[in-house]
């Protein structure tokens, strides 16, 4: 496997340096080559990748050069050919213009683009449970244009700056999908827009994690994955049914969807704590100081606990109990319970955690 490391900008080596120079000095006759190709490339006065005008010699330009040399492992022959290919693309399908289209229905609703992971890589979260299976991967052109257009949407989050992240992280969530998923219809457009990002959006992929993922799932995977470069592969990670401590390790909750045991809703965020409570457990955590208006949320990842939120005060008095999971388990499919207090006196509102009902599992 050839050696990348040194083909960044903010790590460029010598030998990584010359092929930038020499791909950029072919640039303005592969221009031609693509407008040659593409009438509707010639109406365009700039051609652009992700809306990096490849012609201004700056660092964001650099940065996208640079990406279709490491796609190629430093073979800047087929780095070129790749980029005349992804131009006309690009220009054809109108790629730049689909990241504002207007998609139908059934293609809205279960994509959310929000934060970043804890390498500061944009995330991108995609829901497929929910979906209609034969409107949205019955017709494969249209499937390819709406994942473009997540796609597009998602570089924009990109700075193009030296030295900071360059691609994505996407999280692919199976929760409720039925195992009629499997189809070959399903199979097609997967296979299409596999094809069409492995060939016209190098190295964009940081990491791809699939949620919730059957082991049914695990043919369909291995029949698309023939399409990816084995060096984009090993940056897919997949995670069963309430894996939720290793999705925490690479996405914290204030960026994961209710819907999928994070703590993000209503385009709101704030800062989360992670609590695991142990079999036979209690655990205790301060949420926010008073006096003032509190406001706190939890919610428990998997199966159940038993909580409460209290109210101390700084001065030795009482504690206040503000709310309680009376009689029953606060469970995992209920999502984020939440209130607020009025604190009138200095304290700290704390949330206890009780676990006394497990004798093996923790939460």
């Amino acid at each position: 496997m050839v050696d990348l490391s040194s083909c960044y900008l903010h790590t460029l080596g010598d030998s990584e340096r010359e092929k930038l120079a020499d791909l950029r000095s072919r640039l303005p006759q592969l221009l031609e080559r693509v407008r040659e190709e593409s009438e509707e490339a010639r109406k365009q006065d700039k051609l652009t990748i992700w809306g990096v005008v490849l012609e201004d010699q700056n660092d964001a330009s650099d940065i996208v050069l640079l990406k279709f040399i490491r796609a190629e492992e430093l073979d800047v022959d087929k780095a070129a050919e790749r980029i005349v290919s992804t131009l006309v693309f690009r220009a054809d399908c109108q790629i730049t213009n689909l990241r504002d289209a207007e998609l139908p229905d059934y293609f809205q609703g279960h994509d959310t683009l929000s934060g970043v992971d804890v390498d500061g890589r944009p995330v991108l979260i995609s829901r497929f449970g929910k979906m209609d299976l034969e409107k949205v991967f019955g017709d494969v052109e249209a499937f390819v244009r709406y994942r473009a257009k997540l796609m597009e949407q998602a570089m924009a989050k990109l700075s193009f700056r030296r030295g900071e992240p360059e691609e994505l992280t996407q999280v692919h969530d199976y929760s409720g999908v039925p195992l009629i998923f499997q189809t070959s219809q399903v199979k097609g457009s997967v296979a299409a827009v596999t094809k069409v990002f492995s060939e016209h959006y190098p190295e964009t992929k940081g990491k791809t994690i699939f949620v919730n993922f059957p082991a049914a799932f695990a043919k369909l995977f291995k029949a698309f994955s023939v399409f990816i470069p084995e060096r984009t592969l090993k940056k897919f990670l997949i995670l069963g049914e309430n894996d939720h401590a290793q999705l925490f390790e690479n996405i914290l909750p204030d960026v994961i969807p209710e819907g999928i045991g994070g703590m993000y809703r209503n385009n709101l965020t704030a800062t989360c704590q992670l609590v695991p409570v142990r079999a036979r457990g209690v655990e205790e955590r301060a949420l926010v100081a008073g006096p003032g208006t509190l406001d706190w949320e939890l919610r428990v990842c998997y199966t159940d606990i038993a909580y409460e939120v209290v109210f101390a005060p700084s001065d030795g008095s009482p504690e206040e109990v503000v709310d309680k999971s009376e009689g029953k388990l606060l469970l995992a499919e209920d999502g984020i319970v939440s209130g607020t207090f009025e604190a009138k006196v200095p304290g700290t509102l704390k949330c206890r955690f009780r676990n006394e009902g497990a004798w093996f599992k923790s939460r």
